[in-house]
Protein backbone atom coordinates (compact mmCIF):
# COMPACT_ATOMS: atom_id res chain seq x y z
CA UNK A 1 0.00 0.00 0.00
CA UNK A 2 1.30 3.43 -0.93
CA UNK A 3 0.26 6.64 0.80
CA UNK A 4 -0.50 9.66 -1.39
CA UNK A 5 2.45 12.07 -1.57
CA UNK A 6 2.26 14.86 1.02
CA UNK A 7 4.08 18.18 0.84
CA UNK A 8 6.29 19.45 3.65
CA UNK A 9 8.35 22.62 3.90
CA UNK A 10 11.73 22.00 5.53
CA UNK A 11 12.32 24.46 8.39
CA UNK A 12 15.73 26.11 8.40
CA UNK A 13 16.00 25.35 12.13
CA UNK A 14 15.69 21.60 11.45
CA UNK A 15 18.43 21.78 8.82
CA UNK A 16 20.74 23.67 11.17
CA UNK A 17 20.10 21.20 14.01
CA UNK A 18 20.77 18.28 11.66
CA UNK A 19 24.03 19.84 10.44
CA UNK A 20 25.12 20.14 14.07
CA UNK A 21 24.72 16.39 14.62
CA UNK A 22 26.59 15.67 11.40
CA UNK A 23 29.48 17.92 12.39
CA UNK A 24 29.73 16.18 15.79
CA UNK A 25 29.34 12.65 14.32
CA UNK A 26 26.40 12.01 16.66
CA UNK A 27 23.38 9.80 16.16
CA UNK A 28 20.01 11.42 15.53
CA UNK A 29 16.55 10.17 14.61
CA UNK A 30 14.21 11.66 12.00
CA UNK A 31 10.52 11.43 12.88
CA UNK A 32 7.92 11.93 10.15
CA UNK A 33 4.14 12.00 10.43
CA UNK A 34 2.94 9.39 7.93
CA UNK A 35 -0.81 9.93 8.25
CA UNK A 36 -3.43 11.40 10.57
CA UNK A 37 -7.12 11.09 11.26
CA UNK A 38 -9.26 13.58 13.13
CA UNK A 39 -7.91 16.59 15.03
CA UNK A 40 -4.11 16.50 15.36
CA UNK A 41 -1.39 19.05 16.10
CA UNK A 42 0.65 17.95 13.05
CA UNK A 43 -0.41 16.71 9.64
CA UNK A 44 1.15 14.22 7.22
CA UNK A 45 4.66 15.30 6.33
CA UNK A 46 5.43 17.00 9.65
CA UNK A 47 9.00 16.26 10.77
CA UNK A 48 11.21 16.68 13.82
CA UNK A 49 14.64 15.48 14.95
CA UNK A 50 15.47 13.80 18.24
CA UNK A 51 19.12 13.32 19.17
CA UNK A 52 20.79 10.56 21.15
CA UNK A 53 21.27 13.30 23.75
CA UNK A 54 17.47 13.38 24.18
CA UNK A 55 17.07 16.84 22.69
CA UNK A 56 13.93 17.32 20.63
CA UNK A 57 14.08 19.75 17.71
CA UNK A 58 10.49 20.64 16.85
CA UNK A 59 7.06 19.38 17.90
CA UNK A 60 4.69 16.81 16.43
CA UNK A 61 2.16 17.20 19.22
CA UNK A 62 1.59 20.02 21.66
CA UNK A 63 4.37 18.48 23.74
CA UNK A 64 2.24 15.64 25.12
CA UNK A 65 3.77 12.84 23.01
CA UNK A 66 7.35 14.02 22.74
CA UNK A 67 8.56 12.28 25.91
CA UNK A 68 7.37 8.90 24.65
CA UNK A 69 8.70 9.66 21.16
CA UNK A 70 12.09 10.49 22.66
CA UNK A 71 12.32 7.05 24.29
CA UNK A 72 11.24 5.35 21.07
CA UNK A 73 13.77 7.39 19.08
CA UNK A 74 16.56 6.36 21.46
CA UNK A 75 15.59 2.69 21.00
CA UNK A 76 15.67 3.11 17.21
CA UNK A 77 19.13 4.67 17.38
CA UNK A 78 20.39 1.82 19.56
CA UNK A 79 18.99 -0.88 17.27
CA UNK A 80 19.70 0.87 13.97
CA UNK A 81 16.28 -0.17 12.63
CA UNK A 82 13.25 1.93 11.77
CA UNK A 83 9.98 1.90 13.69
CA UNK A 84 6.45 3.10 13.04
CA UNK A 85 4.26 4.05 15.99
CA UNK A 86 0.57 4.87 16.15
CA UNK A 87 -1.07 7.12 18.72
CA UNK A 88 -4.85 6.83 18.76
CA UNK A 89 -6.23 9.65 20.90
CA UNK A 90 -9.79 9.52 19.57
CA UNK A 91 -11.39 7.57 22.41
CA UNK A 92 -9.21 8.19 25.44
CA UNK A 93 -9.12 11.46 27.36
CA UNK A 94 -6.24 10.29 29.54
CA UNK A 95 -3.46 9.09 27.25
CA UNK A 96 -0.23 8.50 29.22
CA UNK A 97 -1.97 10.14 32.19
CA UNK A 98 -1.91 13.53 30.46
CA UNK A 99 -5.55 13.96 29.45
CA UNK A 100 -4.51 14.98 25.94
CA UNK A 101 -8.03 15.24 24.52
CA UNK A 102 -6.83 15.87 20.93
CA UNK A 103 -9.29 13.30 19.56
CA UNK A 104 -7.10 12.35 16.61
CA UNK A 105 -4.81 9.61 15.36
CA UNK A 106 -1.17 9.98 14.30
CA UNK A 107 1.14 7.45 12.64
CA UNK A 108 4.77 8.42 13.00
CA UNK A 109 7.77 6.90 11.22
CA UNK A 110 11.08 6.91 13.15
CA UNK A 111 14.36 6.30 11.35
CA UNK A 112 17.94 6.40 12.65
CA UNK A 113 20.59 8.57 11.00
CA UNK A 114 24.28 8.41 11.70
CA UNK A 115 27.88 8.42 10.46
CA UNK A 116 27.77 4.76 9.37
CA UNK A 117 25.27 5.61 6.62
CA UNK A 118 26.55 9.15 5.95
CA UNK A 119 23.28 10.35 7.54
CA UNK A 120 21.27 9.10 4.57
CA UNK A 121 18.60 9.48 3.50
CA UNK A 122 18.12 12.96 5.01
CA UNK A 123 21.55 14.13 3.87
CA UNK A 124 20.79 13.24 0.25
CA UNK A 125 17.29 14.72 0.47
CA UNK A 126 18.69 18.03 1.68
CA UNK A 127 21.29 18.12 -1.09
CA UNK A 128 18.69 17.54 -3.79
CA UNK A 129 16.19 20.00 -2.33
CA UNK A 130 18.91 22.67 -2.37
CA UNK A 131 19.66 21.97 -6.02
CA UNK A 132 16.12 21.63 -7.30
CA UNK A 133 13.92 23.32 -4.70
CA UNK A 134 12.13 20.05 -3.95
CA UNK A 135 12.89 16.35 -3.57
CA UNK A 136 10.52 13.38 -3.64
CA UNK A 137 11.45 11.39 -0.53
CA UNK A 138 10.46 7.76 -0.03
CA UNK A 139 9.87 6.24 3.40
CA UNK A 140 9.27 2.49 3.69
CA UNK A 141 7.31 1.86 6.88
CA UNK A 142 8.73 -0.44 9.54
CA UNK A 143 6.67 -3.51 8.63
CA UNK A 144 7.41 -3.10 4.93
CA UNK A 145 3.71 -3.16 4.09
CA UNK A 146 3.47 0.38 2.77
CA UNK A 147 5.48 3.29 1.46
CA UNK A 148 5.05 7.01 2.02
CA UNK A 149 6.14 9.53 -0.59
CA UNK A 150 6.92 13.01 0.66
CA UNK A 151 7.59 16.09 -1.44
CA UNK A 152 10.16 17.98 0.63
CA UNK A 153 10.51 21.67 -0.24
CA UNK A 154 13.48 23.72 0.82
CA UNK A 155 12.84 26.50 3.37
CA UNK A 156 11.20 29.72 2.30
CA UNK A 157 13.93 32.31 1.69
CA UNK A 158 13.52 35.93 2.73
CA UNK A 159 15.86 38.78 1.81
CA UNK A 160 15.91 41.79 4.12
CA UNK A 161 17.46 44.93 2.62
CA UNK A 162 18.53 47.03 5.56
CA UNK A 163 20.27 46.04 8.79
CA UNK A 164 18.89 48.68 11.11
CA UNK A 165 17.57 48.01 14.60
CA UNK A 166 14.03 47.52 13.30
CA UNK A 167 15.26 44.53 11.27
CA UNK A 168 16.14 42.67 14.49
CA UNK A 169 12.62 41.53 15.48
CA UNK A 170 11.72 40.88 11.83
CA UNK A 171 14.64 38.48 11.39
CA UNK A 172 13.87 36.81 14.72
CA UNK A 173 10.23 36.20 13.75
CA UNK A 174 11.22 34.88 10.33
CA UNK A 175 13.66 32.41 11.82
CA UNK A 176 11.12 31.26 14.42
CA UNK A 177 8.81 30.43 11.51
CA UNK A 178 11.52 28.28 9.94
CA UNK A 179 12.42 30.59 7.08
CA UNK A 180 15.94 31.14 5.78
CA UNK A 181 16.95 34.79 6.10
CA UNK A 182 19.61 36.85 4.35
CA UNK A 183 20.24 40.47 5.42
CA UNK A 184 22.09 42.91 3.19
CA UNK A 185 23.17 46.48 3.91
CA UNK A 186 25.48 48.81 2.03
CA UNK A 187 26.74 50.35 5.29
CA UNK A 188 29.70 48.34 6.68
CA UNK A 189 29.04 49.34 10.29
CA UNK A 190 25.40 48.23 10.12
CA UNK A 191 26.28 44.91 8.48
CA UNK A 192 29.11 44.20 10.93
CA UNK A 193 26.96 44.93 13.99
CA UNK A 194 24.13 42.75 12.71
CA UNK A 195 26.49 39.89 11.86
CA UNK A 196 27.92 39.85 15.38
CA UNK A 197 24.56 39.51 17.07
CA UNK A 198 22.35 37.48 14.73
CA UNK A 199 22.54 33.94 13.41
CA UNK A 200 21.75 34.44 9.74
CA UNK A 201 23.56 35.31 6.51
CA UNK A 202 24.60 38.98 6.56
CA UNK A 203 26.12 40.71 3.53
CA UNK A 204 27.67 44.09 3.01
CA UNK A 205 26.82 44.82 -0.61
CA UNK A 206 26.76 48.08 -2.51
CA UNK A 207 23.19 49.01 -3.39
CA UNK A 208 23.81 49.32 -7.13
CA UNK A 209 25.55 45.91 -7.33
CA UNK A 210 23.11 43.83 -5.28
CA UNK A 211 21.95 41.76 -8.25
CA UNK A 212 25.59 40.94 -9.05
CA UNK A 213 26.34 39.67 -5.54
CA UNK A 214 23.07 37.90 -4.71
CA UNK A 215 21.02 35.39 -6.71
CA UNK A 216 17.84 37.41 -6.34
CA UNK A 217 15.50 34.97 -8.09
CA UNK A 218 16.26 32.38 -5.41
CA UNK A 219 14.28 34.35 -2.83
CA UNK A 220 10.56 33.94 -2.20
CA UNK A 221 10.18 37.38 -0.64
CA UNK A 222 12.13 40.56 -0.04
CA UNK A 223 11.57 43.36 2.47
CA UNK A 224 13.05 46.74 1.52
CA UNK A 225 13.77 48.69 4.71
CA UNK A 226 16.98 50.67 4.36
CA UNK A 227 15.13 53.90 5.28
CA UNK A 228 17.27 55.65 2.65
CA UNK A 229 15.32 57.03 -0.30
CA UNK A 230 18.01 56.67 -2.96
CA UNK A 231 18.90 53.15 -1.78
CA UNK A 232 15.29 51.98 -1.76
CA UNK A 233 14.81 53.41 -5.25
CA UNK A 234 17.78 51.45 -6.58
CA UNK A 235 16.67 48.28 -4.76
CA UNK A 236 13.23 48.52 -6.37
CA UNK A 237 14.75 49.10 -9.79
CA UNK A 238 16.76 45.87 -9.51
CA UNK A 239 13.91 43.88 -7.95
CA UNK A 240 11.56 44.86 -10.77
CA UNK A 241 13.44 42.54 -13.11
CA UNK A 242 13.23 39.49 -10.85
CA UNK A 243 10.63 36.75 -10.38
CA UNK A 244 10.29 37.34 -6.61
CA UNK A 245 6.60 37.05 -5.84
CA UNK A 246 6.50 39.29 -2.75
CA UNK A 247 8.27 42.65 -2.59
CA UNK A 248 7.54 44.50 0.65
CA UNK A 249 8.39 48.18 1.12
CA UNK A 250 8.38 50.01 4.43
CA UNK A 251 7.16 53.59 4.63
CA UNK A 252 4.00 55.66 4.02
CA UNK A 253 2.02 55.43 0.77
CA UNK A 254 3.24 58.76 -0.60
CA UNK A 255 6.84 57.56 -0.32
CA UNK A 256 6.00 54.47 -2.35
CA UNK A 257 4.25 56.59 -5.01
CA UNK A 258 7.32 58.80 -5.31
CA UNK A 259 9.73 55.86 -5.60
CA UNK A 260 7.63 54.11 -8.22
CA UNK A 261 7.41 57.30 -10.27
CA UNK A 262 11.20 57.47 -10.29
CA UNK A 263 11.99 53.95 -11.55
CA UNK A 264 10.23 54.20 -14.89
CA UNK A 265 9.05 50.97 -16.52
CA UNK A 266 10.06 49.01 -13.43
CA UNK A 267 6.98 50.34 -11.65
CA UNK A 268 4.72 48.42 -14.02
CA UNK A 269 6.74 45.23 -13.60
CA UNK A 270 6.37 45.51 -9.82
CA UNK A 271 2.68 46.40 -9.83
CA UNK A 272 1.25 42.99 -8.89
CA UNK A 273 4.05 42.08 -6.48
CA UNK A 274 4.68 45.21 -4.45
CA UNK A 275 3.21 45.41 -0.94
CA UNK A 276 3.44 48.96 0.33
CA UNK A 277 3.14 49.80 3.09
CA UNK A 278 4.02 46.18 3.82
CA UNK A 279 2.28 44.39 6.69
CA UNK A 280 -1.20 43.39 7.84
CA UNK A 281 -2.64 46.08 10.05
CA UNK A 282 -3.25 44.38 13.41
CA UNK A 283 -2.34 47.28 15.70
CA UNK A 284 0.54 48.19 17.95
CA UNK A 285 3.57 50.44 17.78
CA UNK A 286 7.30 50.02 17.65
CA UNK A 287 9.70 47.69 15.77
CA UNK A 288 8.31 44.43 17.18
CA UNK A 289 4.70 45.28 16.34
CA UNK A 290 5.67 46.37 12.81
CA UNK A 291 7.73 43.20 12.34
CA UNK A 292 4.75 41.11 13.49
CA UNK A 293 2.54 42.81 10.90
CA UNK A 294 5.11 42.09 8.17
CA UNK A 295 5.47 38.39 9.02
CA UNK A 296 1.68 38.08 9.27
CA UNK A 297 1.36 39.21 5.66
CA UNK A 298 4.29 37.03 4.63
CA UNK A 299 2.79 33.98 6.33
CA UNK A 300 -0.52 34.55 4.57
CA UNK A 301 1.28 34.89 1.23
CA UNK A 302 3.33 31.73 1.73
CA UNK A 303 0.29 29.74 2.91
CA UNK A 304 -1.73 30.80 -0.13
CA UNK A 305 1.08 29.69 -2.46
CA UNK A 306 1.71 26.29 -0.85
CA UNK A 307 1.35 23.44 -3.38
CA UNK A 308 -0.74 21.38 -0.93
Amino acid sequence: MNHAAAYARLPQSLIESFNGYVERDELVALLTVVSTDGSTYSKAGGQILIGADGRCHGLLSGGCLEQDLTERAKAVMRSGTTDTVEYDLRSDDDVFGLGVGCEGLLRIHIQPLGPATAYAPLSTWLDESERNGMVKAELVLADGSSTMYLNLLRPHEVLVLGAGQDAVPLVSFCRELGWRVTVSDHRPAHAAAFREKHDCTVLCAAVDSLEEQVELDRFDAVIVMSHHLASDREYLRQLAGTSIGFVGLLGPPHRSVRLLSEIGAGAEWLADRLRSPVGRRIGGRGPAAIALEIVAELQAHFSASNPD
